[in-house]
């Protein structure tokens, strides 16, 4: 009896080992090891160093912000992008909780709908 519970603790652990090891993939990609997150978003101003953007409906990052300021990288992308375009924008999925929240690491910005 007690060797089948000894083997029944032994292979409980193990496979509760296994799936903390596993991961899965739901769209994010990796930059030097660091997962990053893609989000389209709305074009509400454009100012001097920034956009200022609402995420898409049924974005997740709506559901931490309605508004979104995103840096303006140092290579704009082509073309220019306009208020009112849908940008697709690459980061490292944290969003700062400010009014309004800032995404400060930007990896990349395309404009996917004019």
């Amino acid at each position: 009896m007690k060797k089948q519970l000894l083997l029944i603790i032994t292979m409980s652990l193990t496979l509760i080992v296994a799936a903390c090891g596993t991961s899965s993939s739901d769209g994010e990609s990796k930059v030097d090891g660091d997962e990053t997150v893609t989000f389209q978003a709305t074009i509400l101003e454009i100012q001097d160093g920034y956009y200022l953007v609402e995420p898409v409906e049924g974005s997740a990052e709506l559901n931490s912000a309605d508004q979104i300021t995103i840096p303006v990288a140092d290579g704009n992308p082509s073309p220019e992008p306009e208020v009112g375009d849908v940008l697709e924008i690459e980061y490292d999925g944290s969003i700062a909780e400010s009014d309004p929240a800032q995404i400060a690491n930007v990896y990349g910005i395309r404009v996917v709908e004019e």
